[in-house]
């Protein structure tokens, strides 16, 4: 069996790609970068891609030439790009599997404000959110919302661009220079959700047509950037009333593939709100095989035509990620008052957590020393970025594999994407 496995700068990647390698499957690993940490698994092939933020038409042409030169029995996309090959699975899926659901699904839980709706349809908790905001007349469309508020970007990641406000002058103020920078982007505007206060906990699912093949629910127990980012580090839960809402979306929406979900346990009544959804892995992935659910087996099960037993992942089992600890540490240097304090205190709680970890790395194993280095090479290259651009460590480790479908504009005309995808030129790419 081959594999084309996507997104594999990713580290949670690696973990896929690694599972997949152990059950005897032939991957190869596509990313833009010239070595990450999935292209360092042992016995994986390389596919080098063009940038996906930057050129997607040049990325979705090197992968549809790379299927057409190879038999592949799935293409398994991993992080931003699934929403690119959903919307043109047309190209891709005469050639290979694809475990994606329409892209109009994809997109109405990517875009948070649509995922407000759809959970009004689906009677699933979320914050009460105004999801259409203009200009004009902020404080009425607000009326209905009580302070504290967030503003967010409908598609972004890692928290990149929230907001919270605690007054109408700070969001009016705040609104404006966000909707500014998002104009001049031509991105879409921001808009506003009430602040739930609570505990954050997290989920990673894996379904197939509507049925849920196996699940992790998490707490957080750090995160990056630290007011609600990435988990660095990790606990396994149960959670009967979150698995439920899981089950009913992934039902409703007849979900296939990986699909991460963002809850807020309000402190007032214990109501778990859906506050953002990721129709992707996450940095999960490892925390769900050390707590048995193993999605390669489950992968490669539903690609057989099987229906294996939904899983569950235990509870009670810690993991945690170095190169978020690593993040989250340089963040305490940004200028603040008692920022040497803060620094040294978040030094010797990467060195001396607070809990007991089963694993403190995303690998099979500390063997895997290649997967390291790569990983390190990559946070190096993102952290100079940073420094030289001013930009977060999050925005810029990711900016090359996020997606935002308006850049595609020119490839949904039908006289366009046939030449973007025959192209030879322009568009690099490498097997090794």
């Amino acid at each position: 069996m081959r594999v084309l496995v996507t997104g594999s700068s990713m580290f949670f990647t690696a973990r896929l790609i690694q599972g997949l390698s152990a059950n005897g499957v032939e991957v190869t690993a596509a990313d833009h970068h010239w070595w990450s940490v999935g292209k360092s698994i042992p016995r994986t092939k390389w596919l080098c891609t063009p940038s996906l933020a930057r050129n997607p038409a040049g990325y979705l042409s090197t992968l549809v030439r790379e299927l057409k030169s190879r038999q592949y029995d799935l293409l398994l996309p991993t992080f931003e790009e699934s929403l690119l090959l959903a919307e043109f699975r047309h190209e891709v899926e005469f050639q290979t599997s694809l475990l994606l659901p329409p892209f109009e699904t994809m997109w109405r839980l990517h875009d948070k404000p649509s995922l407000y709706e759809l959970c009004c349809e689906l009677d699933i908790p979320a914050p009460p959110t105004v999801p259409r905001l203009v200009p004009d007349n902020l404080e009425g469309q607000l009326s209905a919302l009580q302070f504290p508020v967030v503003l967010k970007l409908p598609t972004s990641n890692n928290s990149i661009g929230r907001e919270y406000c605690d007054s109408m002058p700070e969001f009016i103020e705040r609104f404006q220079l966000l909707h500014d920078r998002e104009s001049r982007r031509r991105a879409a505007p921001p808009f506003v959700q009430q602040k739930i206060h609570g505990e954050a906990i997290y989920t990673l699912m894996l379904c197939h047509e509507g049925r849920k093949l196996g699940e992790v629910i998490y707490r957080p127990l750090r995160c990056f950037p630290e007011n609600g980012g990435t988990s660095s580090h990790r606990e396994s839960i149960a959670h009967p009333r979150i698995a439920e809402l899981t089950e009913r979306l992934a039902t409703s929406t007849r979900w296939s593939g990986f699909l991460g979900l963002d809850f807020v346990i309000d402190h007032n009544d214990g109501t778990p709100c859906l506050i953002d959804a990721n129709p992707r892995a996450n940095p999960a992935v490892h925390l769900g095989y050390l707590g048995g659910v193993d999605w390669t087996e489950l992968l490669l099960s539903a690609m057989s035509g099987e229906h294996p037993i939904p899983v569950t992942a235990r509870p009670g089992v810690r993991n945690c990620t170095p190169l978020l600890d690593a993040m989250w540490v340089l963040d305490g240097l940004r200028p603040s008052q008692n920022w040497a304090k803060n620094l040294f205190s978040r030094i010797r709680k990467v060195l001396r957590p607070d809990w007991n970890l089963d694993s403190g790395h995303d690998f099979l194993g500390r063997s895997e020393w290649l997967c390291h280095m790569a990983l390190g090479w990559q946070g190096a290259s993102a952290i100079s970025k940073s420094l030289l651009t001013g930009q977060s460590l999050g925005r810029c480790f990711l900016q090359s594999a996020s997606y935002d479908p308006l850049t595609v504009l020119p490839m949904r005309q039908p006289s366009v994407l046939p030449v973007l995808l025959d192209s030879q030129s322009a568009v690099p790419e490498s097997i090794h």
